[in-house]
Formats: C-alpha cells, structure tokens, sequence
C-alpha cells in the first residue's frame, strides 16, 4: 500500500505534445546528474509541544511566499513566478511538515501521535484554505494566457494548478466556494477519524494457550503471558491470519473473525456514511454527477463506466471458476466430516488443509527458508541487478523507535547516492497496522540546480523474533516486501523536476503497477530457492520441489482471489456513485452480485475498509486496473530472462524515473513500445490454461 501527504493540486492528467519528447528526455538526464541535497534536521525527536508550535511557524512561511506571488503586477506573472513559485513554496512546506506528520503513524508516545494526527489536521485545512484563494488563481491564469513556449514537464505543472484551482472551487460563487471548502475541511477531520479509530481499535483476545492448538509453537510462545497464564493475541495482519488458517478451535476462529470484522465498527459506520454525503456533495458543487464522475476525470479510466465494464468483464469471466473452486473447498470439508455449511471462519482453515494435502506444502513450513533479514539483503540484491543501484545501510540516527534501520541507495554506475529510506518492520501498540510505503520528502528540482534528495519509510508488521527464532517471513509476506520495495524505489529513483509530479505522485490507477509488477519476481520457482536460506542452517536452500509448490499454492484459486478484489473495488465505486448510501447495504447487494451469496451478518466491513478513507476512495479499482499494466510489463521481463539488466535499465528510465512529469501511457508505451494490452492479465489469472 502507498502512503502520502496532501498535495498542492488534483491529479487530472494531460497529455504532453509528443513533439516534445527529446526535451522531457534532456530535462530528465539534467536531473539525474544534479547533485542530490538531503533535508536536515527531520524532527523524529519533537515533543508534542514543538509539533504544536510546527505547523503555524510554517504556515506563516508559506502565506509570505504565496502572499508575494500574488502581489506580482500582471506584467510579471510569468510560469516561473506564478507556478513554479507556487509549486515550490508548497514543496518547502511539505519537507518541512510531512516527516512530522509521518510520527502519527509510528511514534511509540500517544502524545507524540495525537500531536502529529492534530498537524496533519491543521495542514489539511490549509491547503484547503489557500487552494481556494482567487488571487492565487488569478496570477496563474495570467500567466497562462502569456502562451509561453514551457517544457512538457512545466506545462504539465502549469495546467494541473489551474484544474487544481477549478477542483478547490474556483469559479464558483462565494456561497458555494464557502460550502465546499467546509465539506473538504471536514472530510479531512472525518479521514483521520477513521484512521485513529482502526488504530486504536482493541482487537486482542485472552486465550487459554489449550485453544492455540494447531498454531507454531514458535508463534505461541512469542504471544505475551498474562498472570492468570492466558496468552493475549493480538490480531494484527500476520497473527490474524495464522489464527483463521492454523487454529484448530473452530470458537476461536469465529471470535477472531467477529473482533477483526468489527474493529471500530461503532465508532466508524457514522464517519463513513457522513464521509460519502459529503463527497457526493463536493461532486456536485463543482458540476459532476457524484463522487466517483469527478474522481476518475483525473485517472488514466477517465470514466466510471469503463470501470464498470472492466469489472463486469471479470465477474463473467470468473464467477464460474470462483464457484467451482469454492464447491472443491466444500466438497473436501464435506469428505472430512463437515456436515454444516461452510462459515467464513471456516474456509480459510479448510483451504490451509487441502492445500497443504494436495501439494505437500504448508506455509508454516516453508518460513523456516525466508528469515527475515536473509531474504531483505537477497531482495536488495535483486533490485541491484535490476535497476543499476546499491544498497547499503547505514546509522539511522535518531529515527522514531529504536528498532528502525535506515538504508541508503545509490546509483550503481555512478555511486551517487539517490535517496534513502527507514525501516521499521515490527508490530507495536499504537503503530500503523499493515505494511505501507511512505513518503517523507519528495525529490524535486532546486532553483540553485541541486536536487532535492527523496527520502521514505518503509513501515511493516512481520512477526517479531521469538522462542530463539529471528523474524520468519510466509511467501507472501515475501511478496509483500517486493511489492512495497517497489513503491520505494518508485519513490527514490525519480529524476522529475517538479515536487508534484515526482516518485509516485502518478494517477491512483496507475501508482500500484510499478510494485505489482514486482511481485511476479517472488512468484518464480527458481527466484524463491534463490530468496531462501534456512535460519537454522544458512547454507540450505528451498527444494526446488517446494518451491513449485510455493507458486502453484499462489494460483491455487485464482479466480476466488481476483474476484474478491473485483467485489472491493464495485463496492467502493457503488458507494461512490449516489449520494445517499447506506454502505453496508450497498456491500451486501455487491457481495450477493459478485459472489451470489450475502456476507456473515454481524460484521461492518465497510466500517474497517482503510482504502476507502484513505486516499484510494473511487479508487480501489486501481489495484486490478494497474495490474494490466504490471502483468504487461513484467511479460517484457520475461522474455528478457526476467532479471535483465537491460530490461530495467529501460524501465528505470522510461517510468521510475518519470513519475507524472508526462503522462503515464506514453511512458508505459516509452516502455513497452507499443499500446498495453490485457492479454498477458487474462493469462496470469488462467495460470493453468
């Protein structure tokens, strides 16, 4: 998952003069050689008071610089002055607060964490506060209408802050400007909500440890010890997902599936419905049917009903299958004496079974060949040959926890440094739950032409160390690590000269092909045995045999899987199309569509679905829609040899490096050198075929 700040301007596309091609090219060649100047003084260490005191300091500094643009007599207002200073003022601000705002996230202080979510708030209705200022907009009209001859990049900055104008309300009348700026203020209030509420949500269980039969020992005994002797679980992703594959107490499943199914339901069904009345009508202030019309404007779809016929196409394509593979899994419960019908507290623990049985593998096992720290160095070394740079690590300083490591990436022809990024892999009470790429300061052109050195945070939640066993990955955990060092490098690698359009500030239907694309790297027989190495014995490798195993486990119901993302994504658009959504309603009636059945009763999915409240709302689509692309281009890399140097030469150049700067279907065809296709999509959900 990707994880960003606010940004200056909407994310509508344009697409660059073709003619204009060998100039984008120059200008990215400009910015990959200019020295690489890192931020100082990031500010892990700051108190609640300093934060508190953080964002008006800098608020203050941003309104001069905007003030003075604002101020330029219209014979002046150049791109340069107007944009571009705008463009820059906002990016000063954002190094400035962002690392800060990050803290919400990660700092192990409660403190620390509501004053670093109360920053992220204060910022948020600044930004919507000066994206609705007409005197702003008025000097980038002015100088518009000059038609100056711009790079593609800068004419690509300058259409996009005047769409980012007309989005914040600009052109509307006073009223309506005033109504819509309080819809987004509050949206933003209702956004961090949602996201301290599943924070903070309780989803630990007391146990006795007779209950945890069927679990790792391993994992057991690294669960707390309570003084009455229970084990307290505590059902983060990689725990939750041991219980309901593992645990042979059926009781046991179902309270972790009714805990994880409900974390925060009370407090979060009334922020969403409140959420989608508000979207609905920040739609239709600026002239669009609903929330999901405006959204997709700016994204590569264009329009919901090319979503629409993209997911359609697949739930007639794999509803059959998905039924079959469904009836398989009741059948092999049925032959095992389960006489009742299958619960969702059920299936995945009867799969974990049959799989286990008709390939000879289990999971659990195979973590045994991908301790952590093994399979990082192995995946760097991956990158490395893939992508021409080189990883190393080095003093993290003061970062927020004393477990986070930091690693420094440098080109590998040039030594360079590029960037840098901070890891922090481990659960901890109060941190952000799942595995996600942050940014914290983007790279951008300087006016003395140095460019700003990017940094990120790659932030996790492996099982912790334990029982004298170091961290130990499943294969899909494995996955997981490559797709969001994907996000990383989409990050660190960029050569865009402008703070809007660098690293992964690309269109939401596009930003996960670069990771996806990835994952296929972990996928491959050959590649695990190479990730592997056992931690009890470094010197021995996955069997080969295992790791066939491994990858026909991936595609062991393909369909089931893809489907289910199909329901996710139909519902986030449904629940985006009306104004007037009652959201559990609208899953059931997507569900019982896709599915041809209704989910459990007494669960709010919608109520813990983060995407929707998190940056990917009329979005989540994205995550099939970008897996065209990735499929298409890591077909390129398989006819290459899969890790070609070449091959990644071409696509560091032709999309990392880009980011937005141009629009992302030329430098997907820059790559591919041809229009994408989906054929190599429908293969890779038909692996048997």
């Amino acid at each position: 998952m990707l994880k960003t700040g606010a940004l200056l301007v909407s994310l509508l596309l344009c697409v660059p003069p073709a003619s204009a091609q060998f100039v984008a090219q120059t200008a990215g060649r400009a910015a990959q050689s200019a020295p690489r100047v890192p931020l100082g003084n990031l500010g892990f260490s700051h108190t609640p008071e300093s934060l508190s005191g953080l964002g008006a300091e800098k608020a203050a500094l941003l309104t001069r610089s905007l003030d003075a643009v604002a101020a330029l007599p219209k014979a002046q207002r150049s791109f340069a002055a107007t944009a571009l200073a705008i463009e820059r003022a906002y990016a000063e601000y954002h190094e400035a607060v962002q690392p800060a705002v990050f803290l919400a996230s990660v700092s192990p202080d409660p403190a620390v964490r509501a004053a670093a979510e109360a920053l992220d708030k204060e910022t948020d209705r600044l930004m919507v506060y000066l994206g609705q200022r007409e005197d702003l907009y008025e000097a980038v009209r002015d100088a518009a209408a000059l038609s100056e001859d711009l790079a593609p990049e800068d004419r690509r900055l300058l259409e996009k802050s005047l769409s980012g104008f007309k989005h914040a309300g600009l052109g509307l009348d006073a009223a309506a400007r005033e109504r819509l700026g309080a819809a987004e203020r509050r949206l933003s209030e209702l956004g961090q909500a949602f996201s301290r509420n599943l924070r903070d949500a309780d989803l630990t269980l007391d146990v006795s440890e007779s209950r945890l039969a069927g679990l790792p020992r391993a994992a057991v005994e690294a669960l707390p010890r309570l003084g009455d002797g229970r084990r307290r679980l505590r059902l983060d992703a990689p725990t939750y997902g041991l219980v309901m594959e593992r645990a042979e107490d059926r009781k046991l499943r179902r309270a972790a599936y009714f805990k994880h199914g409900n974390a925060a339901a009370v407090e979060n069904a009334p922020v969403l419905a409140e959420a989608l009345a508000l979207r609905h009508e920040t739609a239709r202030l600026l002239g669009y049917r609903n929330y999901a019309t405006m959204a997709l404007a700016g994204r590569m779809a264009k329009t919901p009903r090319r979503v629409w016929e993209f997911l359609n196409r697949l739930r007639a394509s794999l509803r059959g299958r998905a039924d079959a593979e469904r009836e398989t899994l009741r059948s092999y419960a049925r032959e095992h004496g389960t006489a009742g019908a299958m619960r969702p507290w059920d299936a995945g623990w009867w799969e974990a079974r049959l799989k286990r049985e008709r390939l000879g593998y289990d999971p659990e096992e195979a973590r045994q060949y991908f301790p952590m720290d093994s399979v990082l160095d192995k995946a760097f070394r991956v990158y490395e040959r893939l992508l021409g740079v080189r990883f190393v690590e080095a003093d993290a300083g003061e970062a927020w926890h004393p477990e986070v490591r930091l690693v420094e990436v440098h080109d590998a022809a040039s030594g360079a440094r590029l960037g840098r990024f901070y890891l922090d892999l481990f659960p901890r009470e109060g941190k952000y739950g799942h595995m996600a790429a942050f940014t914290l300061v983007k790279g951008r052109a300087l006016p003395d032409g140095t460019y700003r050195e990017p940094l990120s945070a790659l932030v996790g939640n492996f099982t912790r160390p334990g029982g004298g066993r170091p961290s130990l990955l499943r294969p899909g955990e494995v996955k997981t690590l490559f797709h969001e060092l994907g996000h990383i490098m989409h990050q660190l690698l960029t050569t865009a000269p402008h703070w809007s359009q660098s690293g992964s500030a690309t269109a939401r239907d596009f930003v996960e092909a670069p990771s996806q694309m990835m994952e296929n790297f972990v996928w491959n027989a050959d590649m695990l045995v190479r990730l592997s190495s056992r931690w009890d014995a470094p010197g021995e490798s996955l069997p080969a045999a295992t790791a066939e195993r491994i990858v026909a486990d991936k595609f062991f119901s393909p369909a089931s899987d893809a489907l289910g993302q199909a329901v996710l994504a139909a519902f986030d658009l449904a629940v985006h199309s009306t104004g007037h959504a009652d959201a559990l309603a609208v899953y059931a009636r997507v569900v019982k569509a896709f599915l041809g059945k209704k989910p459990a009763r007494g669960t709010n999915f919608p109520a813990r679905f983060g995407h929707i409240m998190g940056g990917y709302a009329a979005g989540y689509y994205g995550y099939l829609w970008s897996r065209v692309f990735a499929q298409d281009v890591f077909s390129v890399f398989e006819r290459a040899g899969i890790v070609s140097p070449e091959t990644g030469r071409r696509w560091r150049e032709a999309v990392l490096e880009r980011g937005s700067s141009r629009d992302e279907a030329d430098s997907l065809r820059d790559f591919l050198g041809r229009e994408p296709s989906e054929d190599a999509f429908l293969r890779w959900l038909s692996p048997s075929a």
